[in-house]
């Protein structure tokens, strides 16, 4: 018996040690956030079935002043898919085979990386399969996109004891942003970009009833703090919610607690600044208070998308303390 139980130690201890083996031999994946290498046939590309794959994968991405797509492809024949194009960080084969379905590989080989197959018998079991399972894919490509942002974030964090004795949460924010402003229950954070600025705003209202935890008051809040604590570049502006776009607004969780998402644009009362916002409005009926994590952007001559999910990304990191 103790010589099995030896041998079952020793076993695992050489299993253990080949996987983290393998982990360490696997280079650093590569690759700009939401961007989408699509292994697939040059012919296929030019006709239907990429057209298929655009039609779910560069499609709009809401909220935006500007039209930009969901994810940015880039496609390459089969027998490329070598080396350096192996070290990209989110990958999709469509390809046909024998075993149709959807299959999703992580840090097959580079780290960290998502691989999603498409395999079907012909193009138009593949095409299928592409409807079917589009939105799932892109939720996984987006969750993907999230962590792996948040992983880098984690890599230099600001200290937010500030936030977390006032505010009552902790919340991971990079040390690239700094504090604009501070005044009871309100944070301004702002990080300078080449031709804008991202920011983040944290802040609690009180929960008063099922107008709030249904999200009819989100804008109400938002435009409040906006008037209070976000001038413009001149007397009598500020910032407001753009009133001739409604914004998207769906029910979501964040780390366990309910929240209201809202994406939408901003103007500047009086002026012509403007750009895109993400705001979460998470319920806390033990405090009845919602603490709002909004990020928003001011940058009028590069795209927004990828600094909209680096907010994503951040606000996600909320967590209510004391529960």
């Amino acid at each position: 018996m103790k010589k099995y139980i030896l041998s079952f130690l020793f076993f695992n201890l050489i299993f253990v040690s080949c996987k983290n083996d393998h982990k360490k031999l696997l280079p650093q994946s590569a690759g700009k956030t939401h961007n989408l290498l699509v292994i697939m046939d040059d012919r296929d590309w030019k006709e239907s079935l990429g057209d298929t794959v655009r039609k779910y994968f560069a499609v709009e991405y809401n909220d935006l002043p500007q039209a930009e797509p969901i994810f940015s492809l880039k496609q390459a024949a089969p027998n490329l898919f070598t080396d350096i194009f192996k070290r990209v960080r989110t990958v999709m084969i469509v390809t046909k085979g024998e075993k149709p379905g959807v299959y999703y590989y992580k840090d097959k080989y580079a780290e960290p990386q998502l691989i999603i197959k498409i395999v079907g018998r012909n193009n138009d079991e593949l095409k299928k399969l592409i409807s079917q399972n589009a939105q799932e894919i892109i939720k996984r490509l987006n969750d993907f996109e999230i962590k792996n942002l948040q992983n880098k974030h984690r890599l230099a964090l600001r200290n937010n004891e500030d936030v977390e004795k006032e505010l009552g949460i902790s919340i991971e924010i990079p040390d690239f942003f700094a504090l604009v402003d501070h005044q009871n229950n309100f944070f301004w954070f702002r990080r300078d970009l080449k031709n804008g600025e991202q920011d983040i705003l944290l802040y609690s209202v009180p929960l008063k009833d099922s107008l709030d935890i249904k999200g009819e008051r989100v804008l109400y809040y938002r435009d409040s703090i906006g008037k209070k604590f976000i001038p413009g570049p001149v007397d009598s502006t500020y910032m407001k919610s753009e009133s001739n776009i409604s914004p998207s607004q769906i029910m979501t969780n964040i780390n366990g607690k309910k929240a209201i998402e809202t994406r939408g644009l901003w103007n500047m009362k009086n002026d012509f600044m403007g750009g895109p916002y993400i705001n979460y409005t998470i319920i806390d009926k033990k405090h009845k208070r919602m603490v709002v994590g909004e990020g928003f952007i001011y940058a009028p001559a590069i795209d927004k998308r990828d600094y909209i999910v680096q907010l994503e990304a951040i606000l996600k990191t909320i967590k209510l303390k004391d529960d």
